[in-house]
C-alpha cells in the first residue's frame, strides 16, 4: 500500500511538472536555462511549491473552477524565455 502511494505521488510531481509547462506554452522537451530560472524566478518557486504539494494545489484549482494561469511565457530580445504574471488588459 506505501508503495502505491509513493507511486500516485510521483506520478502527480512529473504531472505537475508537464502541467505547469504547458498552461504556459513551454515545450516538454528540453531544460530550463539558467537565465529562464533566474529571469521568470516568481514563476519558477511557484512552479517548485506545486511539484511538493501538488494534491493542495489540485485541490485550490478545481474549488476555483479550474481558473487560466496568470502567467505566460514570452521571448526576449536575445532569445531567452522568460516567463511574466499576464497584466489585465
Amino acid at each position: 500500500m506505501g508503495v502505491a502511494l509513493v507511486l500516485v505521488y510521483l506520478v502527480g510531481c512529473i504531472g505537475a511538472v508537464a502541467v505547469g509547462r504547458y498552461r504556459v506554452k513551454l515545450s516538454q522537451r528540453g531544460r530550463l536555462g539558467a537565465a529562464t530560472i533566474f529571469g521568470s524566478l516568481p514563476w519558477f518557486m511557484t512552479q517548485m511549491a506545486t511539484v511538493v504539494v501538488w494534491p493542495v494545489f489540485l485541490c485550490v484549482w478545481l474549488a476555483r473552477g479550474r481558473p487560466a494561469s496568470p502567467w505566460k511565457s514570452m521571448t526576449t530580445g536575445d532569445g531567452t524565455i522568460v516567463i511574466r504574471r499576464r497584466t489585465a488588459s
